[in-house]
């Protein structure tokens, strides 16, 4: 049985989608989702995987949400506190949280970086190899 909220995923945001491709889904998460994850999203996609970038915190410009919980095959969060922040954010959705826990890797990548850093880059397709 479908709880509520898979229910309403597959109505407004299928991601079997014959457009996107077979390629493994992969979300990266950090705090804004502009830097870190962006250059995360990039350098994966590169290696041919489908990929996208998002926000743990509120002020993120797209902030992780239920629909790219549900497309993500793997969640790869840049460090714990982006990890810890999300599982806050949807701590009263135990449907959410377990989709977290199966599908999380966690880094420690510092936010230190901007996008596309050579430095950034290298480790994050180290880390994708």
């Amino acid at each position: 049985m479908k709880t509520k909220t898979q229910e309403i995923f597959e109505l407004c945001a299928p991601y079997a989608n014959e457009c996107q491709g077979n390629a493994s889904r992969y979300l990266f998460v950090c705090s804004a989702g502009l830097l870190r994850s962006a250059t995360a999203a990039k350098v994966a996609i590169g290696l041919g995987y489908n990929s996208r970038a998002c926000g743990s915190k509120e002020y993120a410009l797209i902030p992780i949400s239920v629909n790219l919980i549900y497309w993500a095959e793997k969640i790869f969060f840049v460090n714990e506190e982006n990890h810890l922040d999300a599982l806050d954010t949807f701590r009263k959705d135990a449907d959410m949280v377990s989709e977290l826990k199966v599908k999380t890797v966690v880094w420690d990548i510092p936010d230190i970086y901007n996008y596309n850093d050579s430095v950034l880059v290298d480790t994050i397709t180290k880390l994708l190899s």
